[in-house]
């Protein structure tokens, strides 16, 4: 009975494309198309090559559909169910929209940018879901440019703290224009006069963007999604990429060179922000809000410009990280101006896994290829533990083992939350794989192993050591008869040889276990050197450690003296400089004190006893005048000096 895919509820997390690339290889094709009796083939067969001396057997993988080398980008993009995703993320009549992802997966070099993103001459997935949800918008699309009414609405509406910027303003910056300096870098903050360049039209003609350089076909002018007549919408577009398993903004990297040319990029958080409990978010994203179809593919350019890319032995340009292109839906009734519901579309452009051996890397890109790959191993266990949980079991998927993965699956189940405003339903997700027939074999079927819905492994028969040197030994003496009958005589022959060979390989087993004996004996005593080295070097270390912790206390308690000396000294010179200065301003003034208190008394004695002794003179010369003198003049010095008593004139004095 033929192998049949699994039904796919429309609970699943992943509807499973596979995709054929013409080859250029000159290998043998490993990998074929199994054909069916239905339109559209969905099993292939992948057998080992001719030169495989493993012994692997030959598997056969089921998916939803298979699209073989001559399929064209319109049809993958019809019938992959890409436009019911679009469908959904636009939501229904009076309902809100439900997150889509988009992702490809495949070997590095099997065709995953040309289908994501097309070439020179085809236009990829995403220009073409682009050009579908803008032209079913339509007219309901909201003016993006700054001042706009529904700007701030959408700035405060966003709840990943974002920093958001109009196309216009965004395009202008890149051009050297530097008027979206002006701009704010936070949504909740948007200034009121930064409508300047749309009301000028002198200024904003010199800052034309430039026409985008990506292709126009194929057309999807004919692919018609009907929008919600009551509502009116609003497309936020972002980009970033997970490398080396951090997460990095693409549309932030080139205004940020223009100003710090040396500045590092910074990485961003996957987290739950305020406005967001229910779900995980990309915290400080650039987003930018596009108008028109041409605005979004000049800000898909500029986000492709800043992603990492490398050149190896596999692929002249390899993407070096997960590449994330992001279109954001909202939607809120036209009429009431309600709050704005928001469902986002994700494409993933993920990076290829590669050989370390056939893409010749090293260094830096070799670490690169390491966490890609290990970011692909533990995606490849989240889709079998998914696959899986559809027969029944409860497993739960380990996606928080590394960055791509808690991206891609975080918000792929329902919120438990019930106390948000809105409910998000699951996204609907869908992977595209794509592989090169001819291509790396151990790579590619490791790719289909892990991402296929279903598998079937036919394991070949290995002969047995009798079977195979009876065999030999039967090819080897089949001329022993002419006519081919087997005689006694060679039988006995052959059981001869057939023991001969026994002992021979019996010979070699002791010899191989004698070698393994005396390799074990070489490990162990390697093992225990290396033990007494790591013990030797652990004393050594302890070692250093002492005389490094010896010398720095010496030198700490020398430089403690040193700066203990030199304040002292200092100490001193200004204690010294101190006294010279107080020296000179005592030799420069004159310090008059008061006499002691004895002193004074002293004087004020002698004063008044030369006082009295004076009084006393005086009295004697007037005696002596009177007893010379007639009595006229006698009488005349007594009227003209007046006598008083000395001892009155003393006690008045003292008081």
């Amino acid at each position: 009975m033929a192998m049949e895919p699994p039904a796919r509820p429309s609970s699943s997390l992943f509807d499973v494309f596979l995709r054929l690339r013409p080859s250029i290889s000159s290998n043998t094709r490993f990998l074929n198309v199994e054909e069916t009796e239905a339109a559209n083939p969905t099993h292939i067969t992948i057998k080992p090559p001719t030169n495989d001396n493993r012994k692997r057997a030959i598997e056969k993988f089921a998916f939803t559909r298979v699209f073989e080398e001559d399929a064209h980008q319109l049809e993958l993009f019809k019938c992959t169910g890409v436009v019911p995703l679009i469908e959904g993320v636009l939501g229904a009549n009076g309902r809100d929209g439900r997150d889509g992802l988009l992702a490809t997966l495949g070997v590095t070099g099997s065709g995953k940018s040309h289908t994501i993103l097309g070439t020179k001459s085809q236009r990829g997935l995403t220009q073409m879901a682009l050009d579908v949800l803008f032209q079913s918008t339509g007219n309901q699309l909201v003016q993006s440019f700054y001042g706009a009414p529904a700007f701030s609405s959408l700035a405060a509406a966003d709840v990943s703290e974002a920093h958001m910027f109009t196309a216009t303003a965004y395009l202008d910056s890149m051009n050297g224009d530097n008027q979206s300096e002006r701009f704010p870098s936070r949504a909740q903050t948007p200034m009121p006069d930064c409508s300047s360049f749309i009301t000028n039209p002198t200024s904003r003609s010199k800052n034309v963007p430039r026409p985008s350089a990506l292709p126009e076909n194929p057309s999807v002018h004919d692919i018609e999604i009907p929008s919600d007549p009551n509502a009116e919408y609003a497309i936020v577009i972002s980009m970033y990429e997970v490398y080396n398993d951090r997460i990095f903004d693409l549309l932030a990297g080139n205004t940020t060179k223009q100003k710090n040319p040396n500045l590092k990029r910074r990485a961003l958080l996957f987290k739950s922000t305020e406005q967001s409990p229910d779900r995980k978010v990309v915290a400080g994203l650039t987003k930018i809000i596009c108008g028109s179809f041409g605005e979004a593919l000049m800000i898909l350019e500029s986000g492709l410009m800043e992603r990492k890319v490398a050149g190896t032995g596999s692929n002249a340009v390899s993407s070096r990280s997960h590449g994330f292109f992001c279109v954001e839906v909202k939607k809120r009734d036209a009429q009431r101006k309600g709050p704005w519901s928001s469902s986002t579309l994700t494409i993933v452009d993920l990076a290829g896994s590669e050989r370390a051996r056939n893409a010749k890397t090293a260094g830096a890109t070799l670490a690169e290829a390491g966490k890609i790959n290990e970011s692909l191993m533990y995606l490849g266990q989240c889709m079998q533990m998914q696959s899986d949980n559809q027969d029944g079991s409860k497993n739960v998927v380990p996606f928080r083992q590394c960055k791509l993965t808690e991206l891609l699956f975080s918000n792929s189940f329902p919120s438990s939350n019930r106390h948000t405003h809105h409910h998000h339903h699951p996204q609907k997700s869908i992977m595209i794989v794509t592989a090169d027939p001819k291509g790396d074999f151990n790579a590619t079927s490791q790719i289909l192993r892990y991402s296929a819905l279903a598998r079937e492994v036919t394991v070949p028969r290995i002969p047995s050591t009798t079977s195979t040197i009876l065999s030999g030994t039967t090819l080897k003496h089949a001329s022993t008869t002419s006519s081919g009958r087997t005689t006694p005589a060679a039988v006995l022959e052959e059981l001869e040889y057939a023991n001969s060979e026994i002992g021979r390989l019996t010979s070699e087993i002791e010899v191989l276990a004698l070698r393994l004996t005396e390799e074990t004996a070489r490990r162990k005593a390697a093992e225990q050197s290396w033990r007494a080295a790591e013990d030797h070097m652990l004393e050594i270390e302890q070692e250093i450690r002492d005389e490094c912790f010896a010398e720095t206390e010496n030198a700490v308690d020398q430089e403690r003296r040193r700066w203990q000396a030199m304040w002292d000294a200092e100490q001193d010179n200004n204690e010294m400089h101190m006294d010279r200065k107080i020296d000179v301003q005592a030799a420069a003034v004159k310090i008059y004190e008061d006499p002691k208190p004895g002193l004074r008394e002293r004087a004020q004695e002698l004063e008044k006893e030369n006082e009295v002794l004076r009084a006393r003179l005086e009295a004697m010369e007037r005696e002596s005048q009177a007893k010379s003198a007639s009595p006229v003049k006698k009488m005349r010095a007594l009227k003209a000096k007046r006598w008083q008593d000395p001892d009155a004139a003393l006690g008045a004095e003292d008081d």
